[in-house]
């Protein structure tokens, strides 16, 4: 009998104990991802190619969830996220963050997802990625990325949001007016000439109408990127200011760059405005009333009356 007990006890620590030691220790790591740059086509594939073929290299499970020119895809589920051990942001775009409260993340730009996908993986493995706490306030997702993406980045994050918005008008507007220049066209004088008569004149006058919403749209969704939402319609008030020479005594209007200073103003006067403390009540109406209304105000009146927006033409001119 103690030489029978002592069988069993040797085969259970060292057969059973190790095994279920070595499982815990070949648990495989699971690790979410999200990926996004401005445009949403090339880039934001790439990274999500590049971090699965890391994960796949050194044995770590990974989702990436890509944000890209057709909407969100593979969304990362409640569950998936409670059950991850950390999370990897690839992108040039505001991402929300509120989701990844107490997990490690790690936030880089998407250039780094596609060239060094390895390092960020490790960082999650190695447990050198910070712990994201979210604060819940108006600003704690957009503070928490600025800490990870200073100085000039930041810049390029909110300008590249704009631009991201304002592409597709372009691509729209251009197509639309080509088609209708390429078939309805009649060769003249001055070249080819679209007839007022003529249906495609009706397609060129859309195209050109898409053309009208760039500047707005750059400048809002810049503003957005700075101060979310209510950043919205100053920025694109202001942008269409800045489009519009005749508020200001010009001709040709200030263009992209009138409307890009149009979005930075316009996001980081919201911002300032978000950030002074209110009354409770007046909570609610905060965002979508007062300030819209008081940083339009600012945006337009500055827009109108500054000394540099009635120069700008010359500015332009260099």
């Amino acid at each position: 009998m103690p030489l029978t007990t002592a069988i069993i006890i040797f085969f259970a620590i060292n057969v059973c104990g190790y095994n279920g030691v070595d499982k815990e220790a070949d648990e495989i790591m699971k690790i979410l991802a999200i990926t996004s740059c401005p445009n949403g086509i090339a880039h934001t594939y790439m990274a999500q190619e590049k971090l699965e073929q890391a994960a796949e290299r050194m044995g770590v499970e990974i989702k990436v969830e890509t944000q890209g020119g057709v909407g969100t895809e593979n969304k990362l589920t409640t569950e998936e996220i409670k059950e991850a051990d950390g999370i990897i942001i690839a992108a040039d775009r505001q991402v929300d963050l509120t989701r990844f409260d107490g997990k490690y993340l790690v936030n880089e730009s998407v250039r780094e997802g596609i060239h060094n996908p390895e390092q960020l993986i490790q960082r999650i493995i190695k447990k050198e990625a910070s712990i994201h706490h979210e604060q819940y306030d108006a600003d704690a997702n957009q503070r928490t990325q600025s800490e990870n993406k200073k100085g000039l980045q930041v810049i390029y994050q909110h300008l590249m949001n704009g631009v991201s918005f304002m592409v597709p008008f372009i691509v729209v507007g251009g197509l639309l007016m080509a088609i209708a220049l390429t078939i309805g066209g009649k060769p003249s004088a001055e070249g080819l000439v679209i007839p007022e008569d003529s249906i495609w004149k009706s397609v060129e006058n859309i195209g050109s109408l898409s053309f009208k919403f760039m500047v707005p749209i750059l400048a809002g969704y810049i503003a957005v990127s700075i101060a979310d939402k209510p950043g919205l319609v100053p920025g694109m008030i202001g942008g269409a200011i800045a489009a519009d020479g005749s508020f200001y005594g010009s001709d040709a209007g200030a263009g992209f760059l009138g409307g890009i200073v149009a979005g930075f103003l316009a996001g980081y006067i919201a911002k300032w405005i978000k950030n002074i403390k209110t009354p409770k009540a007046m909570a609610p109406i905060m965002p979508i009333i007062i300030i819209p209304i008081i940083s339009s105000l600012i945006v337009g009146l500055i827009f109108i009356f500054c000394y540099w927006c009635t120069n700008f033409k010359y500015i332009l001119k260099g």
